[in-house]
């Protein structure tokens, strides 16, 4: 008589009269509850409808997803109401479990409701027996530790179809971050939705900064006499393709911003408290450093000295529990662990620093959102990282101490990707622009020398391989701390892949030039079939590794844009092949070229001689592109990476083929001499 929708308001209705209660699972808690006061339950649809999207997606289906927070009177108070639907059977393990993560030591987790909808009938699985908590540091192969506990609900009897209701609600949180937190006010998911709802609450007269993305509609803002109420709602939206590869901070669904009015002065001020002026002394062997550091001739000396020193002798680990998640170990701790996170080694840089009369200063950055944090609203949640800024000679040098094995002059480290900065110190009142050093430089160039035997099927193989800049300090922590005869093998394995049989001349040679900026490794092979006999010719194939990584396609060749660059700088391979005086080639010298907006390429084959040199180089300068530009980038890609790999043919003395001829029937007698042998 009254349908499927008055069922679901008797269910929660039912479950609204829940009686609290609290269960422990060593030292951790939750509660079993009502609905907190403040939320506004949302009833659910009986039935999808009928119209696109969504009606036969065949893999999930979100009936809601209902966010809502009470930011009234400092508190922080979550509720999260989450209806969902599997559409397969093979996400039936998926749907079937749930988990919840939060911070024993400052939020308190309460379960409202577990519930499935089958045939149009609620029935409630909210059984705290089947709920387990364990502290799972997800952050620890990061090098973090921050303490969360996740509650992990085990869902009895989930079958395809089922619409399974979990609500949810945390109270509490990190004080550090008291009136510095923003809301993301999301309008699309991967899977079709039926409708999403965010809403938050703050104390009467609090001014709102709202900045929408992607055209997003403006939410509803409503003053009543118990505050403010901000609400977001969506209906009917299609599942958003997330075809990645998109620059820092973009998201190709409409969301949002939402915070407390105040100027990018007010998070300055609100952060700079907690990096006060270090007067007391250091741990004798660190004065004892800055003693030694003192009589280096000039300021970018020092900083080298002081930053080489936090970077490598202080390994990344960071405890982010308690006050600590946003505020810094006091320096002395720091070096005495010999550990700390970003915030702790840049600390502990800028108080180095200011002992040796270099001006510097924490400067908080977003490495997931770039620079446009820019368009944020100004808050401190919006930063994820902190690195230094130091004046020097009269310039601006940023540095990151959490970069280990890095090398070359500080002042040309290029940070520029990080985009803004809001730098610590008195009197900053915006964002400070990071800019891409005059002096930059980072790539890889390659020399491959390879010369023929005179057998006409052999060659000796010898590659110089150059790294510059962030590639050499990759391949300083890579491939300098490898073992030698590791090394060997893993580049030998690589090498007969192209060529077959190969052995190594010598161990692998590494030149670490790092006050230079640059890692060098030089290999030699012998390569008894480095060319294949094709007739009465020879050719070898050749590829230039180089510029393999850098030029990678997006991996959704039709991206839609914008696109992210990720490999800056200059990537260089030349291959020089030296063949006996009587080989013909089979090529003639040549010139290709290819661009986008963000990148060159050229290719260019030589001939002198007996000396055939081919050269790849590719530049890229640009870190994103416009959608207008992508396609025609990626198929500038396309092409490029089709003319990294090349055969050289050549025509080679008759005298050879017979030689190999007699060579192969040897061994052909040989292996039926064999085979008779008793």
């Amino acid at each position: 008589m009254f349908g499927a929708g008055w069922l679901a308001l008797v269910a929660l209705a039912a479950c609204a009269q829940l009686r609290a209660e609290e269960f422990t699972r060593g030292d951790y808690r939750f509660e079993t509850g009502p609905v907190p006061a403040f939320a506004k339950l949302e009833s659910i649809e009986a039935t999808w409808p009928a119209q696109p999207p969504g009606a036969s997606d065949p893999r999930w289906r979100f009936w809601l997803y209902d966010y809502q927070v009470d930011r009234r009177g400092g508190a922080e108070h979550e509720f999260v109401d989450y209806v969902f639907e599997p559409r397969a059977a093979s996400l039936l393990g998926e749907a079937g479990r749930f988990e919840i993560g939060f911070l024993p030591d400052s939020q308190a987790l309460t379960l409202h409701h577990v519930e499935v909808r089958r045939d149009g009938r609620w029935s409630s699985r909210l059984d705290p027996a089947r709920v387990s908590l364990a502290r799972r540091e997800q952050g620890f192969d990061q090098d973090l530790a921050d303490g969360a506990v996740t509650a992990l609900l085990l869902i009895d009897d989930v079958r395809v179809g089922d619409v399974v209701r979990i609500s949810y609600s945390i109270r509490g949180a990190n004080p550090m971050l008291a009136g510095q937190r923003t809301t993301w006010m999301r309008g699309g998911f991967g899977s079709p939705t039926l409708e999403t709802r965010t809403r938050v609450l703050y104390d009467a007269g609090t001014a709102l900064e709202l900045r929408p993305w992607l055209g997003a509609p403006r939410p509803e803002v409503r003053v009543t006499p118990a505050g403010v109420e901000v609400e977001f709602a969506a209906m009917r939206l299609p599942a958003t393709v997330d075809h990645g590869d998109y620059p820092r901070g973009y998201t190709p669904r409409q969301a949002v911003h939402v915070g407390r009015r105040q100027a990018w002065a007010d998070v300055a001020a609100w952060a700079l408290p907690m990096y006060p002026r270090v007067t007391g002394e250091l741990p004798a062997d660190l004065e004892a450093r800055l003693a030694q550091w003192r009589r280096l001739p000039d300021a970018s000396a020092k900083l080298r000295a002081a930053l080489r020193a936090v970077q490598d002798e202080v390994r990344y680990f960071g405890i982010e529990m308690g006050e600590n998640t946003h505020r810094p170990h006091a320096p002395a701790e720091t070096w005495t662990r010999r550990f700390g996170d970003c915030k702790d080694k840049a600390y502990l840089l800028v108080t180095l620093l200011d002992r040796l009369g270099v001006a510097a200063a924490p400067a908080l950055v977003s490495v997931e959102d770039g620079a446009r944090i820019a368009s944020y609203v100004p808050a401190g949640d919006v930063f994820d990282h902190v690195i230094v800024r130091a004046r020097v000679d009269g310039r601006d040098v940023w540095v990151d101490p959490t970069i280990s094995q890095q090398g070359g002059d500080p002042a040309s480290l290029d940070l520029s990707d990080l985009g803004h900065a809001l730098v610590l110190e008195p009197g900053t009142r915006a964002l400070a622009a990071i800019p891409a050093p005059p002096a930059a430089t980072t790539g890889v160039e390659v020399l491959e020398r390879i010369r023929a035997h005179a057998d006409g099927v052999g060659a000796d193989l010898e590659i110089t391989t150059l790294y510059r800049g962030w590639a050499a300090d990759r391949a300083r922590r890579d491939i300098g701390s490898e073992r030698p005869e590791d090394l060997a093998r893993r580049y030998e394995s690589y090498y007969r892949k192209r060529y077959g049989e190969v052995a190594s001349v010598r161990l692998p040679e590494r030149i670490d030039g790092r006050e230079e900026g640059t890692f060098k490794v030089v290999e030699a092979y012998r390569l008894p079939r480095a060319f294949e006999k094709a007739g009465g010719d020879g050719r070898i194939d050749l590829h230039a590794e180089a510029l393999d990584e850098p030029t990678a396609l997006p991996s959704a060749v039709d991206h839609p844009g914008p696109l992210r660059v990720p490999y800056l700088g200059r990537y260089v391979h030349v291959t020089e092949v030296t063949v006996p005086d009587d080989w013909s080639p089979h090529f003639a010298a040549e010139r290709m070229s290819h661009s986008s907006k963000a990148f060159r390429f050229e290719r260019t084959l030589e001939i002198d001689g007996s000396l055939a040199r081919m050269r790849h180089e590719y530049e890229a300068g640009r870190r994103e592109l416009d959608p207008a530009d992508a396609g025609a980038h990626i198929q500038a890609l396309r092409a490029t990476r089709d003319a990294l790999g090349t055969r050289l043919s050549y025509a080679r003395p008759a005298s050879i083929g017979r030689s190999e001829r007699e060579t192969r029937l040897k061994s052909l007698l040989r292996d039926v001499l064999e085979e008779k042998s008793p």
